[in-house]
């Protein structure tokens, strides 16, 4: 981080959350992402900037690996929470606010659930939910955040219908197991991720290609995204 950077964050947090003890928390969509540390790291790291140019103290970094809509199985998130309600920390930092939720109510409630419980949840963009001037900033990028999501899956639909519509064939039934197919197409949704990228993430971590070969190509990934109405 550079010195401008470091100054230009600590202008936006003030000099209110010096000495809090901080939990970080991370999330990525996919199992890809956690496997090769492409997102985790990278959310880590900058929560590690923000908390040294801030005098946070953070003692540690929970993560889940869920998509962004699905709190109920966010379990790394609710463990960061419980060990701040019990008196081990002050406040649960995020990288960004999507990160930790991209529902609009579940965002409420965590807000609501840190102030009923006297707790903050922050993050490197200046959100603060212990700073009420704050929260319309904080309301408005969630907002953002859950209208992506939404849109992302109506293009998906969208396409799909069309397609069908038009009397495409959409190609042969895939020989991907689903599980790899919707990492595939949250990468490409979610994380813009091309699809020579992805082709290499997947060489990466040694996920077995569907006819046996010894390399993913990205023209396969392209097939897949293009049955799947994401390309």
């Amino acid at each position: 981080m550079t010195t401008m950077q470091s100054l230009d964050q600590r202008e936006h947090a003030g000099p209110k959350l010096k000495g809090l003890r901080v939990i970080g928390y991370a999330r990525v969509s996919t199992a890809t992402q956690s496997e090769r540390g492409h997102g985790l790291g990278a959310q880590l790291d900058h929560m590690r900037s923000y908390c040294a140019a801030n005098d946070l103290n953070l003692l540690t970094v929970t993560h889940d690996v869920v998509s962004g809509g699905s709190s109920e199985k966010m379990w790394g998130r609710e463990a960061a929470i419980r060990a701040i309600e019990s008196g081990l920390a002050d406040a649960l930092l995020v990288r960004a606010l999507d990160r930790i939720s991209r529902d609009q109510l579940d965002a409420a409630a965590l807000f609501k659930r840190a102030a009923q419980r006297n707790w903050r949840l922050l993050d490197c963009e200046r959100a603060d939910s212990g700073d009420p001037s704050q929260r319309l900033l904080a309301d408005i990028r969630i907002s953002m955040a859950a209208e992506e999501r939404r849109k992302t899956s109506e293009r998906t639909k969208e396409g799909l219908r069309r397609a069908r519509a038009q009397g495409k064939q959409l190609g042969r039934p895939s020989r991907i197991v689903p599980e790899i197919v919707a990492e595939i197409v949250a990468l490409r949704t979610e994380d813009k991720v091309s699809a020579q990228r992805i082709s290499e993430r997947l060489d990466q971590i040694g996920v077995p290609t569907p006819g046996g070969g010894s390399k993913w190509q990205a023209s396969t990934i392209r097939r897949l995204l293009q049955r799947e109405g994401v390309a």
